[in-house]
């Protein structure tokens, strides 16, 4: 494997920082031009691909959306096809691949579902605690939201959430992922303890973005929970 050299390094590290800023969407907007004019590795592949999920994630419209997740499957395949060993090829192109199958038509949709699940499983094997178990976090969602006729498997779903609290108690995208579950299938108390344990998750400036987001999401859910006698 080639070294990189010390502005390349500089680069890497400036687009990280760019990316934990990302409360401010002009941050993650500067990493992407940033990593598209630096010299292409899987080190700046994998990094597009983690910003173009989130701009992709974030945008008001499916057009945008598709085209966003649609670059982050093409720097997700250049990472995967750099360096198959390491956890973040896969992992986020199969998050690309995963919110792309849902603004895509059918046919479409099923190739890049079967495409997300191959590549999140190979996340697993490789690390299932990167990204606060976010190969199992996704996978588990992926699971959730697919019709049966697609692989959409409420037990697997379940399943692998939990494995992914397990290993990551505090991540609050898990356990917001969770508490819809277990809303839909009706566990209300089982989802109450999820919310709570969001709306009472530690701050980690690693997460600020998601856990802002996420506790304002259980508020709003425990507020249309039925209330429970002491």
């Amino acid at each position: 494997m080639r070294l990189l050299s010390n502005s390349q390094i500089e680069i890497l590290e400036q687009a990280d920082r760019l990316y934990a800023g990302r409360a401010n969407i002009a941050n993650v907007r500067y990493s992407v031009a940033l990593l598209h004019d630096a010299p292409a590795c899987f080190e700046t592949s994998w990094r597009l691909a983690r910003a173009l999920f989130f701009l992709g994630q974030e945008a008001q419209s499916p057009g945008p959306s598709r085209e966003l997740h649609r670059a982050g499957v093409k720097a997700g395949r250049l990472a995967l096809s750099r360096q198959s060993d390491r956890v973040e090829g896969p992992f986020w192109l199969g998050v690309n691949l995963a919110l792309l199958a849902r603004l895509e038509p059918s046919i479409k949709a099923t190739i890049h579902v079967r495409e997300a699940k191959q590549t999140l499983l190979r996340a697993i094997e490789i690390d299932s605690a990167y990204h606060g178990a976010g190969p199992l976090r996704v996978l588990g969602r992926l699971q959730h939201k697919l019709p049966l006729l697609l692989g959409g498997r409420i037990a697997r779903a379940r399943s692998n959430f939990e494995r992914a609290i397990e290993i990551a108690p505090a991540n609050t995208v898990t356990r917001i992922y969770f508490a819809e579950l277990l809303l839909e299938t009706g566990e209300v108390d089982r989802a109450r303890v999820e919310l709570e344990a969001v709306r009472s998750a530690p701050f980690d400036p690693e997460w600020a973005f998601e856990i802002d987001r996420d506790q304002r999401r259980a508020e709003e859910l425990l507020r249309k929970l039925p209330y429970r006698l002491k």
